[in-house]
């Protein structure tokens, strides 16, 4: 890689990170401080704690991980090395789509004027146990990212370089995994959380259209959330579903591009941007949130004027 290229993929990664964290950490303690609301905890505050957690975990273990490729490239050839990383990369990511699938699930339930005894059990059941959901969530995490390096095979093709005073061998890396490994990873770590996704946005869709329709024929008495509401949670989950997505098929071109230099380190930038992503997501969210993050930003902008244009 070329070394203006080199500069400006490290410049990218270190914007990243150092917007990122700090922008998931403020998230994290705003969460934290709101947790608890009277007597009971606030389902929406604890995933988005946790999911804050997720997030600035996984944005060091990105950090490590571009750290090996940027000085030690040759370790990530070594079984064991590529392995541990993929595995604390696939871990939080597979997690962060688990909660992306509740948070969603808990939107839905929230807002949806629906009253089938279905919709009723499930949200009787996850303001319940959310908690214990969660962990379940995260165990079920846990093995989809192990079963998707069960067994996992690697071929390497060395071929001499074309310098024929030095034989620096160009290490090519394959990896084969059992195909119901990965299915099974697939279905548990992905396909799962997805569906739940869509069908809370789904139920959604449907609530608003009939929120809609109730408007036009001028209830009076509709005490449901107001429209604004409705669309701002539904775009909410469309875009943490889109986001869910996108990262699902970079992080696969991550994991299957170890022989190509280039595109391993495009494909890492790109995951590297998610957990800043979803917290422009959750800010946009949240009012109160973004009202006080617009407030630190003004205050850090004023203090540094005054600063460079002491009186």
């Amino acid at each position: 890689m070329s070394s203006v290229l080199n500069i400006f993929v490290t410049t990218v990664t270190v914007f990243q990170i150092g917007v990122g964290t700090p922008l998931n950490t403020f998230i994290l303690i705003f969460s934290c401080k709101n947790l608890k609301n009277g007597h009971s905890v606030s389902p929406t505050n604890l995933i988005y704690a946790v999911k804050e957690l997720v997030n600035i975990f996984l944005q060091l273990v990105l950090t490590a991980e571009y750290l090996l490729i940027l000085l030690w490239p040759q370790l990530l050839v070594i079984r064991e090395v590529h392995l541990t990383m993929t595995f604390l990369m696939l871990s939080p990511i597979y997690y962060s789509y688990w909660l992306t699938g509740w948070l969603c699930a808990h939107y839905c339930l929230s807002i949806s004027n629906f009253t089938h005894r279905l919709l009723v059990g499930f949200k009787r059941i996850l303001s319940s146990f959310l908690p214990q959901i969660l962990l379940l969530s995260a165990i079920i995490s846990f093995v989809s990212s192990v079963l998707s390096l069960w067994e996992i095979h690697m071929e390497f093709q060395e071929h001499p370089s074309t310098n024929s005073s030095q034989y620096t061998p160009i290490v090519s890396v394959v990896f084969l995994m059992p195909t119901a490994c990965r299915l099974v990873a697939m279905l548990l770590g992905c396909c799962l959380p997805f569906i739940l996704s869509l069908v809370s946005i789904g139920v959604t869709m449907s609530s608003l259209v009939r929120h809609m329709k109730k408007m036009k024929q001028n209830f009076s008495d509709n005490k449901g959330p107001n429209l604004q509401v409705y669309i701002n949670t539904t775009r909410t989950m469309i875009l943490f579903l889109t986001l869910s997505v996108i990262s699902y098929i970079v992080g696969l071109l991550f994991i299957t591009s170890i022989s190509s230099y280039e595109m391993m380190i495009i494909s890492l930038l790109s995951i590297t941007s998610f957990p800043l992503f979803e917290a422009a997501i959750i800010i946009q969210a949240v009012p109160k949130l973004r009202k006080m993050v617009v407030g630190k930003v003004c205050i850090g902008t004023r203090w540094g004027t005054e600063t460079e244009n002491p009186t």
